[in-house]
């Protein structure tokens, strides 16, 4: 999985048991201590993927909220359910 989409799939699961998972206001310190990578490449991959319509972003004066897309819902759920296939074969 590239690794802008292992993002995708982080703020899934931070924010897919919530009633409206898609207005959920993720704040990036939610995703850093979820995932083994280095802040700016978890940056970047924000940036890429809200580039891609899978993540919307809202800038604060001191803070960035991430919120999930419909888009990014979708493509989150996808590639979970692929990668638990690969798994199970």
């Amino acid at each position: 999985m590239d690794s802008h989409y292992s993002t995708l799939r982080t703020i899934y699961e931070i924010v897919k048991d919530d009633p409206d998972p898609t207005s959920y206001p993720c704040k990036p310190a939610q995703i850093i201590v979820r995932q083994f990578l280095p802040w700016d490449t978890i940056l970047v991959n924000i940036r890429k993927l809200d580039e891609e319509g899978m993540v919307s972003l809202q800038q604060y004066d001191r803070f960035t909220i991430v919120r999930l897309t419909a888009l990014g819902m979708k493509k989150a759920r996808a590639n979970g359910s692929s990668a638990i296939r690969r798994s199970q074969d």
